[in-house]
C-alpha cells in the first residue's frame, strides 16, 4: 500500500533553510530532533518562546518543543489540560472585552438599521444605501492600515484608541442635519470600526485551544444577535419620544456613542496584549497557558513585520482566494438584511412600531444559530459539513420570498429569518482563519482580507436595492438566492483542498513505523512559523 512507505531520509545532517522567511534556518537529521537544533534571530520567534525561555524553573522548554502529538483529537482540544481555576480567569476577564467590543459594533450597526424605521425614512432616493456603502468603502480603505497597526504595536492600545473615536464619532451622529454630513460620519465610523473584529479573532487565539477558541468565538459573535436586541429595545423606547430640539434617533446616537468612549478608555488600560503580559495571571498561570495552546502550532503573537508571510498568503497558499471568494458571496445577504431588514419587513404591510419590534426575534435566532453551531465545531471540527448546512435555510427563505406575494405577510416575514443562517457562517470564516493559519503576520493579515471581502459584499450589497424595485426588489432577492447557492460547491472545494494537504499526517506519521510514535512528530509552533513552512501543521476541514 501506498501509506506505507517509508519516507526517505538523507543520513547527513539537511539544512532547511526557508527563504520566504530570513533569519530562520532550522537544522535537523533522521535519528534526532531537539529544540537545540533551532538557529533562529530572537525578534523572528514568538513571544511565547521568549517568555518560557525566561521562565525556565516553570517549563522544561527542550521537553516540551520536542515532540508533539497530531491526532485528530489533540490538535482540535489540545494535550495539556489547563487548571479550571486559570481558564475561568481567562474567561471572566478576557472573554467579556471580546463581547463587549463585538457588542458595540454590531449596536452601531443595527441603529443605523432603526433609524431608517424613524426619521432616516425620509431620506431620498437612494441616499439610505449610499450610508452603508459608504461606510464599507472607508473600513476596506483602513483595514489594511490598522492590520499593520496591530502587527506592530499593542494590540489593547490599538483597539482602545480607535474604539474611543468610534464612540466620539457614533456621538456626533446625533448633531447631523443634512445628508452630507450623515455620509462624513459615516466615512470615519467605517474607518475606526475596523479594528474591532480583526483584534477580536487575534486575541481569541492567543488564550485558547482551538475547540476552545470556536466556543470563545461562538460567545462574542452571538453579540450581533444581541446588539439587535438591545438596540430593538432602545430603538422601541425612543419611538415614544418627540422632542423639538432634538430627535429620539440623535438622542439615541448620542447616548450609545458616550457608553461606546469610556469603554474604549477601560479597553485602553485594562485588556492585556497577549497571555505574556497578562496583569492577571501569575507566571506559572502564564506557562499553563502557553503549554495548553501548544498544539494548536499557531503560536500567539509576534510584532515583526514579515513581508513573506503576506506573499505566502496571496500568492503561494492555495486556500487564500477560494476563501475570500467564499467570503464575498456568503456576506451579501449580511450586507442586504444588515441594512434593509426594517425596510423588507415594512413592505410585509407591517407600521413602524410592529417593524420596530419584529427585528428582536432576528436577534434571538442570530444568537441561538451562531451559539448551536459554533458548540458543534468545538466538539467535532467538521467545519465543511457544518457550514454547508447553514447554507440550505437561506436558499430556501429566498426561493420563498421570490415566490410569494407581500400579502403573506407571515410567511415572507419567516423566510426573512431564514436568511440569517447563511448570514451566520462569518463566525465560521473567523474560527477557520485562527484554526487553519499558522505565522502572526500571515494570520493578522489572513483576518484582515477576509474583513475587507465582508465590506466589499456589504458595499454590493445594499446597492441592489434600488428605488425602482420597490417594494419587491426580485433582482436583489435573485442575487442573495445565487449567492448563497454557489456558497455550497465553493465550500466543498475548501474542504478538499484542506484534505489533501492532511497528506502530511502520512508523510510524519510514518516517520516511525510504530504505534507509539505514529502520531508523535517534532514541533515549531513558537518559532513563528507559517503553516505551509510547519511541515507538522494540521488543517481542520
Amino acid at each position: 500500500m501506498e501509506d506505507s512507505k517509508q519516507p526517505e531520509f538523507k543520513e547527513e545532517t539537511e539544512s532547511l533553510d526557508f527563504k520566504e522567511s530570513p533569519g530562520v534556518s532550522i537544522t535537523t537529521t533522521h535519528s534526532t530532533s531537539s529544540a537545540s537544533g533551532f538557529d533562529i534571530n530572537e525578534e523572528d520567534a514568538d513571544v511565547a518562546l521568549r517568555f518560557l525561555k525566561e521562565n525556565k524553573d516553570a517549563v522544561d522548554v527542550e521537553a516540551a518543543n520536542k515532540v508533539t502529538d497530531i491526532s485528530n483529537t489533540a490538535i482540535l482540544h489540545g494535550t495539556q489540560q489547563l487548571d479550571p481555576k486559570v481558564l475561568r480567569k481567562l474567561d471572566r476577564i478576557v472573554l467579556p472585552f471580546l463581547c463587549a467590543i463585538y457588542l458595540f459594533m454590531f449596536l452601531d450597526k443595527a441603529l443605523l438599521n432603526y433609524a431608517a424605521a424613524m426619521v432616516l425614512k425620509n431620506l431620498k432616493g437612494n441616499e439610505f444605501s449610499n450610508l452603508g456603502t459608504i461606510f464599507s468603502a472607508a473600513y476596506i480603505f483602513m483595514e489594511p492600515i490598522v492590520t499593520y497597526l496591530i502587527q506592530k504595536y499593542p494590540l489593547s492600545k490599538v483597539l482602545g484608541i480607535f474604539i474611543c473615536l468610534w464612540g466620539a464619532v457614533l456621538a456626533c451622529h446625533s448633531a447631523c442635519k443634512t445628508y452630507a454630513s450623515l455620509m462624513v460620519v459615516r466615512t470615519l465610523l467605517g474607518m475606526f470600526e475596523s479594528s474591532s473584529a480583526v483584534g477580536c479573532i487575534a486575541i481569541s487565539g492567543m488564550y485558547y485551544t482551538k475547540s476552545e477558541q470556536s466556543a470563545r468565538i461562538g460567545y462574542w459573535a452571538i453579540q450581533a444577535g444581541t446588539g439587535y436586541v438591545i438596540g430593538g429595545l432602545i430603538s422601541f423606547g425612543f419611538l415614544h419620544y418627540h422632542g423639538t430640539e432634538f430627535t429620539s434617533w440623535q438622542i439615541m446616537f448620542l447616548i450609545v456613542g458616550l457608553v461606546t468612549v469610556l469603554f474604549g478608555i477601560i479597553v485602553f488600560f485594562f485588556l492585556p496584549d497577549n497571555v505574556t503580559n497578562a496583569w492577571f495571571l501569575s507566571d506559572d498561570e502564564k506557562v499553563q497557558v502557553l503549554e495548553h495552546i501548544r498544539n494548536n502550532q499557531t503560536g500567539v503573537e509576534n510584532k515583526k513585520f514579515k513581508k513573506e508571510h503576506v506573499i505566502e498568503l496571496f500568492l503561494k497558499d492555495k486556500l487564500t482566494w477560494p476563501m475570500l471568494l467564499l467570503a464575498i458571496c456568503s456576506q451579501i445577504s449580511t450586507g442586504s438584511i444588515g441594512n434593509f431588514s426594517t425596510t423588507i419587513t415594512a413592505t410585509f404591510g407591517f407600521d413602524s412600531y410592529e417593524t420596530a419590534l419584529l427585528q428582536l426575534p432576528i436577534g434571538a435566532i442570530t444568537a441561538i444559530i451562531i451559539f448551536i453551531t459554533t458548540q458543534m465545531l468545538a466538539k467535532w471540527g467538521q467545519i465543511t459539513l457544518i457550514s454547508i448546512s447553514m447554507y440550505i435555510p437561506s436558499i430556501i427563505g429566498c426561493i420563498v420570498m421570490l415566490s410569494m406575494s407581500l400579502d403573506h405577510k407571515i410567511a415572507n416575514l419567516f423566510s426573512l429569518y431564514l436568511l440569517y443562517s447563511g448570514s451566520c457562517v462569518i463566525t465560521n470564516l473567523y474560527i477557520w482563519n485562527s484554526w487553519n493559519t499558522s505565522g502572526y503576520c500571515k494570520r493578522i493579515f489572513r483576518n484582515a482580507s477576509t474583513l475587507v471581502m465582508t465590506q466589499l459584499a456589504n458595499i454590493i450589497a445594499p446597492q441592489m436595492f434600488r428605488v425602482n424595485t420597490a417594494p419587491r426588489y426580485v433582482p436583489a432577492k435573485i442575487a442573495l438566492l445565487v449567492t448563497q447557492a454557489v456558497c455550497i460547491p465553493l465550500q466543498l472545494y475548501i474542504g478538499w483542498i484542506s484534505k489533501k494537504k492532511r497528506k502530511r499526517d502520512r508523510e510524519m506519521g510514518q516517520i516511525e513505523n510504530t504505534e507509539e510514535n505514529s502520531k508523535v512528530v517534532q514541533t515549531y509552533e513558537f518559532l513563528d512559523l507559517t503553516d505551509i513552512q510547519n511541515r507538522n501543521f494540521r488543517y481542520i476541514y
